[in-house]
């Protein structure tokens, strides 16, 4: 009897254990971020969002929508966004911001027009107001539901573009019967950068370049003729072809800004260097200077990786392109002048400088971002002293020597009677002649004075700290100098700022 009441107590005890385990199962967790609907909280995310998907026609003319993820970082509430339209400097010659000598490098075959037209803006679904002021070149949205600080709400547009005809970073030309390449540089609605309590809402300057922006991640997709090539900012994840189209989808996280160029016209050659994919496009009449793109690109990334920090992002393409200025760089991706790819033009070292120069950028703007308009010498003379130091590293005293025989002795002059200072706004300058000798080469020989004056070694530490404090930010003149100033270098003192700034 003893034995089947102690076998019914342990029966019973199992039951009991069962039945509190099932209950305590059943309990919400206070762990669980679940909703009382059990959906799970969708967390914010960190920074902007941008997906585009857009058509191309094979000519100039291209229909698009875009989805914007806005992330409100301003610490407070936002009633209004501003987005930068920079297409419609081109809306008629009224609004080009270029010197009249200048425009006939634009436009060879005379003038012609171009800009962006929104046809539909919504906030989380629903239509909202917006205007263009600052002659049209800034897009206003007025929304109806205010964006709380650190939160998001998705926009979105419908716009459409017309490319002019034009030796610029958006612009087409023609090659030959019908060889077309086409450069998308500024063509979307970018965000206005919330700065210091206010939106900055400079207009596009006539030198320089107008871009001032955070980091954001972007997926865009470009369909094409089936025949057209897409090279473009990120990593192209697909790629697919039907019924004429070919599609390909490009995306990368951290960027500042997105550009690309479409062409009928295009051969490729790659490499790797440190594990980079490089990537170089280029007319098949053009193979050397594609080749000797490429040759240039590995060169320079291998000595700012060394020098400077590695490059974050898995892959860098360079496009042969239609820009009159020499070359454009955007993350990940950089616009070289077709002119330059000329054979005849290739033993010159001025083809070199500017790739190197551009590659530079990747570190001096892309990763370390600034105010372009407003501080240009932030990014533009670190990249022009980086350039400086690719001849040094690559052909050692030679490239030295040649470096400042073409580009600081026949600046000197200039330099010395000109009243601008390095970290003059771009507005100051009376043209890109004096800009270029101030803001690039008078900033390079302020980093090779600093290098001189605390050596090499130390050189290159500071500016991996600068790059390690700022990188994926903006940075102003000021942070820059308090960052110097901390470093209590020896002969860095009050008088070499005062010579200097």
């Amino acid at each position: 009897m003893k034995k089947v009441i102690a076998a019914f107590g342990v029966l019973l005890l199992a039951m009991l254990v069962f039945f509190f385990v099932f209950a305590l199962q059943q309990m919400p967790s206070q762990n669980n971020h679940s909703s009382a609907s059990g959906r799970e909280t969708e967390k914010e995310p960190q920074r902007n969002i941008y997906n585009i998907n857009l058509e191309y026609d094979g000519l100039n003319h291209i229909k698009a929508e875009m989805d914007f993820t806005y992330v409100n970082n301003a610490g407070k509430s936002m009633s209004e966004l501003y987005f930068h339209l920079y297409p419609n400097i081109f809306r008629d010659r009224n609004h080009l911001p270029f010197s009249r000598s200048d425009q006939t490098l634009v436009f060879p075959d005379g003038f012609s027009t171009g800009g962006i037209d929104i046809t539909q803006a919504l906030q989380d679904g629903s239509p909202v107001e917006w205007t263009t002021v600052n002659g049209d070149e800034i897009l206003k949205l007025a929304l109806k539901k205010p964006v709380e600080a650190g939160k998001s709400s998705k926009i979105h547009f419908k716009f459409s573009l017309t490319v002019p005809k034009a030796n610029y970073r958006f612009g087409y030309r023609v090659f030959g019967k019908d060889r077309i390449t086409l450069s998308l540089g500024n063509w979307y609605p970018l965000l206005v950068k919330y700065d210091n309590g206010k939106w900055s809402l400079d207009k596009h300057p006539a030198m320089g370049d107008p871009t001032y922006s955070d980091i954001s991640d972007y997926t865009v997709s470009f369909t094409v003729p089936q025949d057209f090539t897409v090279a473009a900012s990120g990593v192209m994840n697909k790629k697919t072809i039907s019924h004429g189209k070919a599609i390909y989808v490009y995306s990368m996280e951290n960027i500042r800004d997105f550009a690309a160029a479409i062409s009928n016209n295009y051969k490729t050659a790659e490499d790797f260097v440190d594990g980079i994919k490089i990537i170089s496009y280029f007319h098949p009449e053009d193979r050397k200077g594609g080749f000797m793109a490429l040759d240039v690109v590995k060169h320079a990334l291998s000595i700012y990786n060394a020098s400077f920090g590695k490059y974050p992002y898995p892959e860098l393409r360079v496009a042969e392109a239609n820009f009159y200025a020499g070359g454009m760089e955007f993350p990940t991706f950089i616009m070289m002048n077709t002119g330059r790819y000329r054979e005849s033009n290739l033993s010159s070292t001025s083809f070199e400088r500017s790739m190197a120069h551009e590659v530079a950028h990747q570190w001096w703007y892309c990763l370390v971002g600034n105010d372009q308009i407003n501080e240009p010498w932030l990014d533009e003379g670190l990249a022009e002293f980086s350039t400086l130091y690719y001849f040094e590293k690559r052909y050692r005293s030679a490239g030295k020597e040649s470096y400042f025989t073409r580009y600081v002795n026949t600046n000197t002059n200039l330099i010395k009677q000109s009243k601008r200072k390095m970290q003059d706004p771009v507005k100051l300058f009376r043209d890109n002649r004096e800009y270029f000798a101030i803001v690039y080469v008078k900033g390079a020989l302020f980093y090779e004075e600093l290098k001189n004056t605390i050596g090499e070694e130390k050189l290159l530490d500071f500016l991996r700290t600068y790059l390690n404090t700022y990188k994926y930010k903006n940075v102003s003149l000021n942070e820059f100098i308090d960052l110097l100033k901390q470093r209590n270098y020896d002969g860095v003192n009050q008088d070499f700022f005062k010579k200097w700034f």
